[in-house]
């Protein structure tokens, strides 16, 4: 007898994710589902299996490999063409290389005074004392001015990013098709301004850049680097950062702790992540050849969601998951993904998260949850988690 998909990122689940991935670690690692814009997919739930699968060359992005089924869905545009996010192999490796070049050791070295001045004049601007909405006056002005900056994209135009990605991001398609025709259309004539007048950022250095074999880059290259580099470098970072603030809030010891012992902060940050990590649903992949998960078989063609956020809930792999414990030791996580598309932004990431706890610790003494934790709005959607609003006294 056919059993029906389940239907796991439902109202349920986008008030508390963790009782879902409870339950679905009780019933297996693997589940046949449906998302709520209608794909039909398996859900790999488990940690050693989403850690092995994630660089699993049996698992493709590139939606040559998927079935009739998924290519008859209406698509994000951002999935509509190929470019570093939907690519793989050696396809991928040549446009991973500009990516790697945008965040090297020596532009990361060169850019942690100015995450530092931005951070410092974001909280400069808040007062003494008041009270504010600390994704919008901290945690999304930070990544958005940082990465801007890189790429070279004029302060007046910046804000618009923000009501783009949780449209991209959110279960209204019709909002999300809005929204990725929107950034796709600014990107666009980004580039061409930078190809015009190039101007010494990470973006004009694509535009005129050369892969390995002497190519330029064309179009869809260009605008699928920005696009992930955008939306990689700013919606997960502001997720990070509100989220971590949060879990302080709700923890005055843990806070305090932090306050005495500053030094212990890196090691919160990995907890941060593995416990309210960004991404909950890893970029859908698509089987090459059967699969075997547990004991199910993932078929051919198949289309597969690797569940970090179900992962670092696994209580096979961390003792009470469900616990902020920053005594866990080098407990490895999945918040930045793992194999050939692992975050080439992570310490870019981890370094903002860590400027902006440092300066709430220390500038922020008497922060506090301006409503109660139950009332915290957290956008609609089940790949990027984030509070839409935090807002605190202080």
């Amino acid at each position: 007898m056919t059993t029906e998909p389940l239907a796991p990122f439902d109202d349920r689940y986008l008030a508390d994710p963790d009782a879902t991935y409870a339950e679905l670690h009780r019933l297996g690692p693997a589940h046949r589902i449906r998302t709520p814009e209608g794909t039909p997919a398996w859900l790999v739930t488990r940690y050693e299996d989403v850690r092995q699968l994630l660089g699993d060359p049996r698992l493709a992005r590139n939606i040559r490999y998927a079935s009739d089924v998924y290519r008859a869905m209406p698509l994000p545009s951002e999935f509509s063409f190929e470019s570093v996010a939907t690519v793989d192999g050696a396809d991928h490796r040549r446009l991973r290389k500009f990516l790697n070049q945008a965040v090297s050791v020596s532009r990361f070295r060169a850019m942690r005074p100015r995450i530092e001045e931005i951070t410092a004049g974001l909280i400069d601007a808040m007062g003494d004392s008041g009270r504010t909405d600390l994704i919008a006056a901290l945690a999304a002005p930070l990544p958005i001015t940082v990465i801007a900056d890189m790429l070279g994209v004029p302060p007046a135009d910046r804000a618009r990013f923000r009501s783009w990605t949780d449209g991209l991001l959110g279960l209204d398609a019709e909002l999300a098709s809005h929204a990725g025709a929107a950034m796709y259309a600014y990107l666009g004539a980004l580039i061409g301004r930078k190809r015009a007048e190039p101007t010494g950022d990470v973006l004009s250095e694509w535009v005129h850049g050369l892969d390995e074999q002497g190519r330029p880059l064309d179009d869809n290259d260009l605008l699928g680097l920005a696009f992930m580099a955008l939306l990689g470098g700013y919606d997960t970072t502001v997720s990070t950062i509100a989220s971590s603030v949060l879990i302080l809030l709700g923890d005055p010891d843990l806070m305090a702790r932090l306050r005495r012992d500053p030094e212990q902060l890196p090691a919160a940050v990995e907890e941060f992540l593995r416990f309210h990590g960004p991404v909950h649903t890893a970029v859908r992949r698509f089987t090459t050849e059967d699969v075997p998960v547990g004991d199910q078989v993932i078929p051919a063609g198949e289309t597969v969601l690797l569940s970090m956020g179900a992962a670092h809930r696994d209580p096979a792999h961390y003792p009470h998951p469900e616990r902020v414990d920053l005594d866990r030791g080098k407990v490895p996580h999945l918040a930045f993904g793992n194999g050939p598309h692992y975050c080439p932004g992570a310490e870019f990431g981890r370094t903002e998260v860590r400027v902006a706890l440092e300066q709430v610790l220390l500038r922020l003494p008497r922060l506090r949850l301006a409503v109660p934790p139950e009332q915290i709005a957290w956008r609609a959607a089940y790949q990027i988690r984030v509070p839409l609003a935090l807002p605190v006294e202080y």
